[in-house]
């Protein structure tokens, strides 16, 4: 599948540099200068296009390790932590809402003689989050996060998920219905019994049960429209002055490299601190400080 708004970020880098010595450069190496931009925008920019919240409901492989602590996976996409919460439940009594306050390395964590004030805690370790106290099997926990986008060229895959069923082939806002070269979705039932799958196998079995004969299943191939990318897509000076910079670099050109890392870190500056700004509007701004007994 064609990514007509990357293409046109790759082709719109080479026009800001405003260098013909830029235009020998391979798209390869213009596309891993946007890339190092990206990777770079994600450590130092805290906004709210790059927050979002994961919820994980504890099942008991979650407490089989340590009988004090639950541990589960870090979010693939987390480049740093907002709050860690248990949610409330009606299900277990004096389960109410409880944030994870502290934060502690490994050895303090581990350690069942350590004193751990106010008793909630958390720390990662290989990939995983580990919460103390324990909780409960079927307690809900909720991460909050700042994350790593999509790729910049990142499309949407060929899934039965990706297909919106009360929508037309049209109107998909994933995928795109193409005549070959796509992936097969397969199709069965007509109205409230209409359904899409992966397999035709899936397919036909569900035919099956809905009182076909298995035979009556439409298959059609797509191929994946291009992600939605916020820093491609609402904010593509960050990345050009990145990716400049970068080229600045790979030239050995170090006015070019550093004349746009200055213009990609005041942008870098001017988001955080507007956002800096909106947080401290419309309300009094309180801080929470536990001296833990000392004062």
């Amino acid at each position: 599948m064609a990514t007509p708004l990357y293409d046109a970020l790759v082709a719109k880098v080479r026009d800001w540099s405003n260098k013909p010595e830029v235009n020998t450069i391979p798209n390869s190496v213009i596309q891993d200068c946007l890339k190092y931009s990206a990777d770079e925008a994600y450590r130092l920019l805290r906004i709210p296009s790059l927050e979002t919240t994961l919820t994980y409901t504890i099942t008991a492989s979650n407490n089989s390790v340590d009988s004090r602590i639950t541990e589960f996976e870090m979010p693939f996409n987390l480049t740093e932590f907002i709050h860690v919460r248990r949610l409330p439940s009606s299900s277990t009594s004096g389960h109410e809402s409880r944030v994870f306050e502290q934060i502690t390395n490994s050895r303090t964590f581990l350690d069942g003689y350590n004193e751990m004030y106010g008793g909630y805690s958390y720390m990662w370790l290989d990939g995983k989050i580990k919460v103390r106290p324990q909780l409960s099997v079927g307690d809900v926990i909720e991460i909050s996060y700042y994350r790593r986008l999509p790729d910049l060229n990142a499309i949407y895959r060929v899934i039965a998920a990706n297909y919106l069923t009360s929508s037309t082939d049209e109107a998909q806002p994933y995928l795109e219905l193409v005549v070959s070269g796509g992936s097969n979705l397969y199709f069965a039932g007509t109205g409230s019994t209409f359904a899409v799958f992966d397999s035709y196998d899936a397919a036909s079995l569900y035919d099956l049960q809905i009182g076909g004969d298995g035979s009556n299943v439409v298959t059609k191939q797509y191929v994946g429209k291009e992600s939605s990318n916020w820093l491609r897509d609402s904010n593509e000076r960050l990345l050009i002055w990145g990716a400049l910079y970068n080229i600045g670099a790979y030239m050995f050109d170090e006015a070019m490299e550093s004349r746009y890392a200055r213009k990609f870190q005041e942008n870098i500056d001017s988001l955080n601190k507007a956002e800096g700004m909106r947080r401290a509007k419309g309300g009094v701004p309180r801080t929470n400080v536990n001296t833990n007994g000392l004062i």
